[in-house]
Protein backbone atom coordinates (compact mmCIF):
# COMPACT_ATOMS: atom_id res chain seq x y z
CA UNK A 1 0.00 0.00 0.00
CA UNK A 2 1.35 3.44 -0.94
CA UNK A 3 1.83 5.70 2.12
CA UNK A 4 0.30 9.24 2.24
CA UNK A 5 3.69 10.96 1.99
CA UNK A 6 4.43 8.92 -1.16
CA UNK A 7 1.13 10.08 -2.70
CA UNK A 8 2.06 13.67 -1.93
CA UNK A 9 5.49 13.13 -3.43
CA UNK A 10 3.91 11.78 -6.63
CA UNK A 11 1.64 14.82 -6.92
CA UNK A 12 4.57 17.21 -6.51
CA UNK A 13 6.56 15.29 -9.06
CA UNK A 14 3.75 15.53 -11.59
CA UNK A 15 3.81 19.33 -11.33
CA UNK A 16 7.61 19.27 -11.56
CA UNK A 17 7.55 17.04 -14.64
CA UNK A 18 4.92 19.19 -16.28
CA UNK A 19 7.04 22.31 -15.87
CA UNK A 20 10.41 20.73 -16.68
CA UNK A 21 10.00 17.88 -19.17
CA UNK A 22 13.09 15.88 -20.01
CA UNK A 23 13.98 15.86 -23.71
CA UNK A 24 14.87 12.42 -25.12
CA UNK A 25 16.38 13.39 -28.46
CA UNK A 26 18.54 16.43 -27.87
CA UNK A 27 20.99 17.85 -30.38
CA UNK A 28 24.11 16.54 -28.55
CA UNK A 29 22.65 13.02 -28.59
CA UNK A 30 21.95 13.24 -32.32
CA UNK A 31 25.52 14.40 -32.90
CA UNK A 32 26.86 11.48 -30.86
CA UNK A 33 24.68 9.08 -32.87
CA UNK A 34 25.77 10.46 -36.24
CA UNK A 35 28.18 7.56 -37.05
CA UNK A 36 25.41 5.06 -36.30
CA UNK A 37 22.72 6.88 -38.30
CA UNK A 38 25.16 7.22 -41.20
CA UNK A 39 25.64 3.44 -41.23
CA UNK A 40 21.86 2.98 -41.13
CA UNK A 41 21.49 5.33 -44.12
CA UNK A 42 24.10 3.30 -45.97
CA UNK A 43 22.25 0.06 -45.15
CA UNK A 44 19.00 1.61 -46.38
CA UNK A 45 20.52 2.53 -49.73
CA UNK A 46 21.87 -1.01 -50.13
CA UNK A 47 18.58 -2.50 -49.03
CA UNK A 48 16.69 -0.70 -51.81
CA UNK A 49 18.53 -2.94 -54.29
CA UNK A 50 18.28 -6.26 -52.43
CA UNK A 51 14.91 -6.09 -50.64
CA UNK A 52 12.70 -9.05 -51.67
CA UNK A 53 9.57 -6.87 -51.49
CA UNK A 54 10.96 -4.34 -53.95
CA UNK A 55 12.38 -7.05 -56.21
CA UNK A 56 8.99 -8.74 -56.43
CA UNK A 57 7.04 -5.63 -57.49
CA UNK A 58 9.78 -4.52 -59.90
CA UNK A 59 10.03 -7.89 -61.63
CA UNK A 60 6.24 -8.17 -61.76
CA UNK A 61 6.11 -4.78 -63.49
CA UNK A 62 8.77 -5.92 -65.98
CA UNK A 63 6.78 -9.09 -66.60
CA UNK A 64 3.64 -7.05 -67.31
CA UNK A 65 5.51 -4.78 -69.73
CA UNK A 66 6.69 -7.84 -71.65
CA UNK A 67 3.15 -9.25 -71.57
CA UNK A 68 1.82 -5.94 -72.96
CA UNK A 69 4.22 -6.26 -75.90
CA UNK A 70 2.92 -9.77 -76.52
CA UNK A 71 -0.71 -8.61 -76.46
CA UNK A 72 0.08 -5.81 -78.91
CA UNK A 73 1.73 -8.42 -81.15
CA UNK A 74 -1.57 -10.28 -81.37
CA UNK A 75 -2.82 -7.59 -83.78
CA UNK A 76 0.14 -7.82 -86.16
CA UNK A 77 0.39 -10.33 -89.03
CA UNK A 78 1.68 -13.72 -87.92
CA UNK A 79 3.56 -16.20 -90.06
CA UNK A 80 4.55 -19.83 -89.38
CA UNK A 81 6.99 -22.00 -91.33
CA UNK A 82 5.88 -25.62 -91.53
CA UNK A 83 7.37 -28.85 -92.90
CA UNK A 84 5.31 -31.94 -93.65
CA UNK A 85 6.22 -35.54 -94.52
CA UNK A 86 3.31 -37.94 -95.07
CA UNK A 87 3.45 -41.73 -94.77
CA UNK A 88 0.51 -43.60 -96.31
CA UNK A 89 0.07 -47.02 -94.73
CA UNK A 90 -2.33 -48.10 -97.51
CA UNK A 91 -0.08 -47.50 -100.51
CA UNK A 92 -1.82 -50.13 -102.64
CA UNK A 93 -4.62 -47.64 -103.23
CA UNK A 94 -2.15 -45.45 -105.17
CA UNK A 95 -0.61 -48.33 -107.19
CA UNK A 96 -2.68 -47.61 -110.37
CA UNK A 97 -1.57 -43.95 -110.25
CA UNK A 98 2.06 -44.89 -109.84
CA UNK A 99 1.73 -47.29 -112.82
CA UNK A 100 0.71 -44.31 -114.92
CA UNK A 101 3.70 -42.32 -113.60
CA UNK A 102 1.63 -40.20 -111.21
CA UNK A 103 3.00 -40.04 -107.70
CA UNK A 104 1.48 -38.57 -104.55
CA UNK A 105 2.96 -35.43 -103.04
CA UNK A 106 4.04 -36.71 -99.60
CA UNK A 107 6.67 -34.04 -98.90
CA UNK A 108 5.88 -30.33 -98.47
CA UNK A 109 6.98 -27.15 -96.83
CA UNK A 110 5.33 -23.78 -96.69
CA UNK A 111 4.28 -20.68 -94.81
CA UNK A 112 0.93 -20.16 -93.11
CA UNK A 113 -0.02 -16.61 -92.19
CA UNK A 114 -2.80 -15.05 -90.19
CA UNK A 115 -3.80 -11.45 -89.45
CA UNK A 116 -6.52 -10.70 -86.90
CA UNK A 117 -8.38 -7.60 -88.04
CA UNK A 118 -11.08 -7.76 -85.38
CA UNK A 119 -11.33 -10.17 -82.45
CA UNK A 120 -13.26 -9.03 -79.38
CA UNK A 121 -11.57 -11.53 -77.06
CA UNK A 122 -8.08 -10.40 -78.07
CA UNK A 123 -9.09 -6.75 -77.66
CA UNK A 124 -10.29 -7.36 -74.10
CA UNK A 125 -7.20 -9.39 -73.23
CA UNK A 126 -5.00 -6.55 -74.47
CA UNK A 127 -6.98 -3.92 -72.52
CA UNK A 128 -6.71 -6.03 -69.38
CA UNK A 129 -2.97 -6.49 -69.74
CA UNK A 130 -2.38 -2.79 -70.39
CA UNK A 131 -4.39 -1.89 -67.27
CA UNK A 132 -2.50 -4.48 -65.22
CA UNK A 133 0.76 -2.93 -66.43
CA UNK A 134 -0.39 0.54 -65.35
CA UNK A 135 -1.41 -0.81 -61.96
CA UNK A 136 1.92 -2.61 -61.56
CA UNK A 137 3.75 0.64 -62.28
CA UNK A 138 1.71 2.46 -59.63
CA UNK A 139 2.38 -0.36 -57.15
CA UNK A 140 6.14 -0.07 -57.77
CA UNK A 141 6.06 3.70 -57.18
CA UNK A 142 3.93 3.27 -54.04
CA UNK A 143 6.16 0.52 -52.65
CA UNK A 144 9.30 2.58 -53.29
CA UNK A 145 7.71 5.64 -51.68
CA UNK A 146 6.57 3.76 -48.58
CA UNK A 147 9.75 1.67 -48.31
CA UNK A 148 11.68 4.13 -46.06
CA UNK A 149 8.87 3.97 -43.49
CA UNK A 150 8.65 0.17 -43.69
CA UNK A 151 12.44 -0.11 -43.38
CA UNK A 152 12.53 2.17 -40.34
CA UNK A 153 9.54 0.45 -38.74
CA UNK A 154 11.12 -3.00 -38.95
CA UNK A 155 14.41 -1.61 -37.67
CA UNK A 156 12.65 0.25 -34.85
CA UNK A 157 10.87 -2.94 -33.77
CA UNK A 158 14.29 -4.60 -33.50
CA UNK A 159 15.72 -1.63 -31.57
CA UNK A 160 12.68 -1.64 -29.27
CA UNK A 161 13.33 -5.28 -28.38
CA UNK A 162 17.00 -4.43 -27.74
CA UNK A 163 15.91 -1.49 -25.59
CA UNK A 164 13.56 -3.67 -23.53
CA UNK A 165 16.36 -6.15 -22.95
CA UNK A 166 18.86 -3.42 -22.02
CA UNK A 167 16.34 -1.81 -19.63
CA UNK A 168 15.68 -5.14 -17.93
CA UNK A 169 19.42 -5.81 -17.60
CA UNK A 170 19.86 -2.45 -15.87
CA UNK A 171 16.94 -3.26 -13.58
CA UNK A 172 18.53 -6.64 -12.87
CA UNK A 173 21.74 -4.94 -11.78
CA UNK A 174 19.79 -2.73 -9.41
CA UNK A 175 17.77 -5.71 -8.17
CA UNK A 176 20.92 -7.75 -7.50
CA UNK A 177 22.39 -4.86 -5.54
CA UNK A 178 19.11 -4.56 -3.62
CA UNK A 179 19.16 -8.27 -2.83
CA UNK A 180 22.70 -8.07 -1.43
CA UNK A 181 21.72 -5.05 0.63
CA UNK A 182 18.58 -6.79 1.92
CA UNK A 183 20.59 -9.93 2.77
CA UNK A 184 23.19 -7.87 4.63
CA UNK A 185 20.46 -5.96 6.45
CA UNK A 186 18.80 -9.22 7.44
CA UNK A 187 22.07 -10.57 8.84
CA UNK A 188 22.53 -7.34 10.82
CA UNK A 189 18.95 -7.48 12.05
CA UNK A 190 17.90 -4.35 10.12
CA UNK A 191 15.77 -6.18 7.52
CA UNK A 192 13.27 -8.99 7.72
CA UNK A 193 13.24 -12.30 5.89
CA UNK A 194 10.25 -11.00 3.91
CA UNK A 195 12.45 -8.23 2.45
CA UNK A 196 14.97 -10.82 1.28
CA UNK A 197 12.26 -13.00 -0.27
CA UNK A 198 10.78 -9.99 -2.06
CA UNK A 199 14.13 -9.13 -3.65
CA UNK A 200 14.56 -12.75 -4.76
CA UNK A 201 11.05 -12.81 -6.26
CA UNK A 202 11.79 -9.55 -8.04
CA UNK A 203 14.97 -11.04 -9.51
CA UNK A 204 13.06 -14.08 -10.80
CA UNK A 205 10.44 -11.81 -12.40
CA UNK A 206 13.07 -9.65 -14.09
CA UNK A 207 15.00 -12.70 -15.29
CA UNK A 208 11.80 -14.04 -16.88
CA UNK A 209 11.32 -10.72 -18.68
CA UNK A 210 14.92 -10.84 -19.86
CA UNK A 211 14.34 -14.27 -21.46
CA UNK A 212 11.16 -13.04 -23.14
CA UNK A 213 12.82 -9.88 -24.49
CA UNK A 214 15.83 -11.87 -25.75
CA UNK A 215 13.44 -14.02 -27.79
CA UNK A 216 11.67 -10.91 -29.06
CA UNK A 217 15.01 -9.36 -30.05
CA UNK A 218 15.97 -12.38 -32.15
CA UNK A 219 12.54 -12.58 -33.82
CA UNK A 220 12.44 -8.88 -34.73
CA UNK A 221 15.99 -9.05 -36.05
CA UNK A 222 15.08 -12.00 -38.27
CA UNK A 223 12.00 -10.18 -39.59
CA UNK A 224 14.06 -7.07 -40.37
CA UNK A 225 16.66 -9.09 -42.26
CA UNK A 226 13.98 -11.00 -44.18
CA UNK A 227 12.32 -7.73 -45.15
CA UNK A 228 15.46 -5.76 -46.02
CA UNK A 229 17.47 -8.54 -47.70
CA UNK A 230 20.53 -7.64 -45.60
CA UNK A 231 22.91 -10.01 -43.81
CA UNK A 232 23.04 -10.61 -40.06
CA UNK A 233 26.56 -9.19 -39.75
CA UNK A 234 25.32 -5.90 -41.24
CA UNK A 235 23.78 -5.15 -37.83
CA UNK A 236 26.88 -5.91 -35.75
CA UNK A 237 27.44 -2.19 -35.11
CA UNK A 238 24.21 -2.13 -33.06
CA UNK A 239 25.20 -4.96 -30.71
CA UNK A 240 27.06 -2.89 -28.09
CA UNK A 241 24.54 -0.07 -27.68
CA UNK A 242 23.52 0.55 -24.08
CA UNK A 243 20.04 1.47 -22.88
CA UNK A 244 20.44 5.25 -23.28
CA UNK A 245 22.03 4.98 -26.73
CA UNK A 246 19.33 2.62 -27.94
CA UNK A 247 16.59 4.93 -26.70
CA UNK A 248 18.26 7.95 -28.31
CA UNK A 249 18.49 6.05 -31.62
CA UNK A 250 14.80 5.10 -31.38
CA UNK A 251 13.90 8.75 -30.80
CA UNK A 252 16.02 9.87 -33.74
CA UNK A 253 14.61 7.31 -36.19
CA UNK A 254 10.99 7.74 -35.08
CA UNK A 255 10.84 11.48 -35.62
CA UNK A 256 7.89 12.36 -37.83
CA UNK A 257 6.19 15.44 -39.16
CA UNK A 258 2.98 16.59 -37.58
CA UNK A 259 -0.01 15.29 -39.50
CA UNK A 260 -2.27 18.10 -40.67
CA UNK A 261 -5.05 18.34 -43.17
CA UNK A 262 -7.77 16.04 -44.41
CA UNK A 263 -7.00 13.15 -46.75
CA UNK A 264 -6.74 13.98 -50.46
CA UNK A 265 -8.53 10.97 -51.82
CA UNK A 266 -7.98 11.89 -55.47
CA UNK A 267 -4.21 11.57 -54.92
CA UNK A 268 -4.27 8.54 -52.64
CA UNK A 269 -2.15 5.71 -54.14
CA UNK A 270 -4.28 3.19 -52.27
CA UNK A 271 -7.49 4.39 -53.91
CA UNK A 272 -5.78 4.76 -57.28
CA UNK A 273 -4.63 1.14 -57.12
CA UNK A 274 -8.14 0.13 -56.05
CA UNK A 275 -9.68 1.92 -59.05
CA UNK A 276 -7.29 0.11 -61.41
CA UNK A 277 -8.23 -3.19 -59.79
CA UNK A 278 -11.89 -2.42 -60.42
CA UNK A 279 -11.14 -1.52 -64.05
CA UNK A 280 -9.23 -4.79 -64.57
CA UNK A 281 -12.14 -6.77 -63.14
CA UNK A 282 -14.57 -4.95 -65.43
CA UNK A 283 -12.49 -5.78 -68.50
CA UNK A 284 -12.25 -9.42 -67.45
CA UNK A 285 -16.03 -9.59 -67.12
CA UNK A 286 -16.51 -8.15 -70.62
CA UNK A 287 -14.79 -11.28 -71.91
CA UNK A 288 -17.84 -13.29 -70.84
CA UNK A 289 -19.56 -12.31 -74.10
CA UNK A 290 -16.49 -12.65 -76.33
CA UNK A 291 -17.99 -15.75 -78.01
CA UNK A 292 -21.00 -13.72 -79.15
CA UNK A 293 -18.98 -11.24 -81.23
CA UNK A 294 -18.03 -11.67 -84.92
CA UNK A 295 -14.44 -12.32 -85.89
CA UNK A 296 -12.65 -10.88 -88.92
CA UNK A 297 -9.21 -11.96 -90.09
CA UNK A 298 -7.02 -12.60 -93.14
CA UNK A 299 -5.72 -16.12 -93.61
CA UNK A 300 -3.42 -17.55 -96.25
CA UNK A 301 -0.79 -20.13 -97.08
CA UNK A 302 2.09 -20.69 -99.46
CA UNK A 303 2.99 -24.37 -100.03
CA UNK A 304 5.65 -26.26 -102.00
CA UNK A 305 4.78 -29.95 -102.53
CA UNK A 306 6.60 -32.81 -104.25
CA UNK A 307 7.19 -36.55 -104.16
CA UNK A 308 10.39 -36.10 -102.13
CA UNK A 309 12.17 -33.50 -100.00
CA UNK A 310 14.68 -32.77 -102.71
CA UNK A 311 11.99 -32.16 -105.31
CA UNK A 312 10.00 -29.97 -102.89
CA UNK A 313 12.88 -27.50 -103.02
CA UNK A 314 13.93 -27.83 -106.69
CA UNK A 315 10.87 -29.01 -108.63
CA UNK A 316 7.91 -28.16 -106.35
CA UNK A 317 4.26 -27.96 -107.11
CA UNK A 318 3.38 -24.54 -105.66
CA UNK A 319 0.06 -23.38 -104.26
CA UNK A 320 -0.73 -19.96 -102.83
CA UNK A 321 -4.01 -18.91 -101.23
CA UNK A 322 -5.34 -15.90 -99.35
CA UNK A 323 -8.77 -15.39 -97.77
CA UNK A 324 -10.70 -12.77 -95.86
CA UNK A 325 -12.63 -14.71 -93.22
CA UNK A 326 -15.64 -13.30 -91.39
CA UNK A 327 -17.09 -15.52 -88.68
CA UNK A 328 -20.51 -14.59 -87.26
CA UNK A 329 -21.93 -16.59 -84.33
CA UNK A 330 -25.54 -17.61 -85.02
CA UNK A 331 -26.64 -20.07 -82.39
CA UNK A 332 -25.02 -21.59 -79.32
CA UNK A 333 -27.77 -23.04 -77.19
CA UNK A 334 -29.22 -19.66 -76.22
CA UNK A 335 -26.00 -18.38 -74.70
CA UNK A 336 -26.43 -15.00 -76.45
CA UNK A 337 -29.03 -14.00 -73.85
CA UNK A 338 -27.62 -15.79 -70.82
CA UNK A 339 -24.04 -14.55 -71.43
CA UNK A 340 -25.20 -10.94 -71.56
CA UNK A 341 -27.21 -11.36 -68.36
CA UNK A 342 -24.22 -13.01 -66.70
CA UNK A 343 -22.00 -10.11 -67.73
CA UNK A 344 -24.52 -7.47 -66.67
CA UNK A 345 -24.99 -8.82 -63.14
CA UNK A 346 -21.27 -9.53 -62.71
CA UNK A 347 -20.44 -5.92 -63.64
CA UNK A 348 -23.04 -4.63 -61.17
CA UNK A 349 -21.56 -6.81 -58.43
CA UNK A 350 -18.09 -5.49 -59.25
CA UNK A 351 -19.33 -1.86 -59.10
CA UNK A 352 -20.98 -2.37 -55.71
CA UNK A 353 -17.91 -4.17 -54.37
CA UNK A 354 -15.65 -1.33 -55.53
CA UNK A 355 -17.90 1.32 -53.97
CA UNK A 356 -17.95 -0.58 -50.68
CA UNK A 357 -14.17 -1.05 -50.60
CA UNK A 358 -13.62 2.61 -51.51
CA UNK A 359 -15.88 3.73 -48.68
CA UNK A 360 -14.14 1.36 -46.25
CA UNK A 361 -10.73 2.74 -47.28
CA UNK A 362 -11.87 6.35 -46.88
CA UNK A 363 -13.37 5.62 -43.46
CA UNK A 364 -10.19 3.79 -42.45
CA UNK A 365 -8.08 6.81 -43.40
CA UNK A 366 -10.34 9.13 -41.43
CA UNK A 367 -10.26 6.82 -38.40
CA UNK A 368 -6.47 6.55 -38.69
CA UNK A 369 -6.19 10.33 -38.46
CA UNK A 370 -8.21 10.28 -35.23
CA UNK A 371 -5.99 7.50 -33.87
CA UNK A 372 -2.84 9.46 -34.80
CA UNK A 373 -4.03 12.52 -32.87
CA UNK A 374 -4.84 10.33 -29.87
CA UNK A 375 -1.41 8.69 -30.06
CA UNK A 376 0.30 12.07 -30.17
CA UNK A 377 -1.47 13.06 -26.95
CA UNK A 378 -0.59 9.71 -25.40
CA UNK A 379 3.11 10.07 -26.29
CA UNK A 380 3.22 13.51 -24.67
CA UNK A 381 1.52 12.10 -21.56
CA UNK A 382 3.88 9.10 -21.39
CA UNK A 383 6.89 11.41 -21.74
CA UNK A 384 5.74 13.26 -18.62
CA UNK A 385 5.03 9.93 -16.94
CA UNK A 386 8.59 8.67 -17.51
CA UNK A 387 10.01 11.91 -16.12
CA UNK A 388 7.83 11.48 -13.05
CA UNK A 389 8.91 7.92 -12.38
CA UNK A 390 12.60 8.66 -12.93
CA UNK A 391 12.50 11.40 -10.32
CA UNK A 392 10.27 9.31 -8.08
CA UNK A 393 12.71 6.39 -8.25
CA UNK A 394 15.64 8.67 -7.39
CA UNK A 395 13.83 10.12 -4.36
CA UNK A 396 12.40 6.78 -3.22
CA UNK A 397 15.90 5.25 -3.34
CA UNK A 398 17.19 7.96 -1.03
CA UNK A 399 14.14 7.63 1.18
CA UNK A 400 14.67 3.85 1.34
CA UNK A 401 18.32 4.31 2.33
CA UNK A 402 17.19 6.62 5.14
CA UNK A 403 14.62 4.07 6.28
CA UNK A 404 11.61 6.23 5.40
CA UNK A 405 10.35 4.05 2.53
CA UNK A 406 9.82 0.31 2.41
CA UNK A 407 11.47 -2.12 0.03
CA UNK A 408 8.04 -2.87 -1.46
CA UNK A 409 7.61 0.80 -2.39
CA UNK A 410 11.04 0.91 -4.01
CA UNK A 411 10.40 -2.25 -6.06
CA UNK A 412 6.99 -0.94 -7.11
CA UNK A 413 8.49 2.33 -8.37
CA UNK A 414 11.26 0.44 -10.16
CA UNK A 415 8.73 -1.76 -12.00
CA UNK A 416 6.59 1.25 -12.88
CA UNK A 417 9.62 3.09 -14.27
CA UNK A 418 10.58 0.12 -16.45
CA UNK A 419 7.02 -0.30 -17.77
CA UNK A 420 6.58 3.41 -18.46
CA UNK A 421 9.86 3.64 -20.43
CA UNK A 422 8.92 0.64 -22.56
CA UNK A 423 5.37 1.97 -23.10
CA UNK A 424 6.75 5.34 -24.22
CA UNK A 425 9.14 3.76 -26.73
CA UNK A 426 6.40 1.45 -28.08
CA UNK A 427 3.91 4.26 -28.57
CA UNK A 428 6.48 6.54 -30.19
CA UNK A 429 7.23 3.85 -32.76
CA UNK A 430 3.52 3.22 -33.31
CA UNK A 431 2.91 6.96 -33.77
CA UNK A 432 5.76 7.20 -36.28
CA UNK A 433 4.60 4.19 -38.30
CA UNK A 434 0.93 5.19 -38.31
CA UNK A 435 1.52 8.85 -39.16
CA UNK A 436 4.08 8.25 -41.91
CA UNK A 437 2.01 5.53 -43.57
CA UNK A 438 -1.05 7.74 -43.33
CA UNK A 439 0.70 10.62 -45.13
CA UNK A 440 1.37 8.66 -48.32
CA UNK A 441 -1.82 6.59 -48.18
CA UNK A 442 -3.90 9.77 -47.87
CA UNK A 443 -2.10 11.46 -50.77
CA UNK A 444 -0.53 14.14 -48.53
CA UNK A 445 3.08 13.25 -49.31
Amino acid sequence: MVLPHIRLLKSLLFIYAFLICKTYASAPEETALFPITSKIDSLFERSKNVSPDLKIVRHFYSQKKAESANRAGDFFPQAYLNFKKTKDFYEERNAPLRALGIYTYDSSWGIDYNWNLFNYGLIQNARKTFSETDKAEIDVLSKEKSYPVSFNTNLLNYLLAKYKKAAVLNSLKKAEAGKKEAQLGFELGQKTKIDVLRTEANLVSLDSKKTSFTDEEQNTKSKFLEFSGLESNDLDFLENLNEEQTLSLINTLSKSFEVKGAPRFEKSPVLTSLSYEQKINDISLHSLTAQEWPDLKIQGSYTNSATSWDRSFHEPYRTHSIALVLTIPLFNGGSLISSNFEQYHALKTNDYTYSQRKLETENQLNNTLIKINALQTLVNSLTLNVSQYEELYRLTSKSYQLGKSTLLELLEVQDNLLDSKIALAQNKIQYYTLSQNYLWQAGLQ
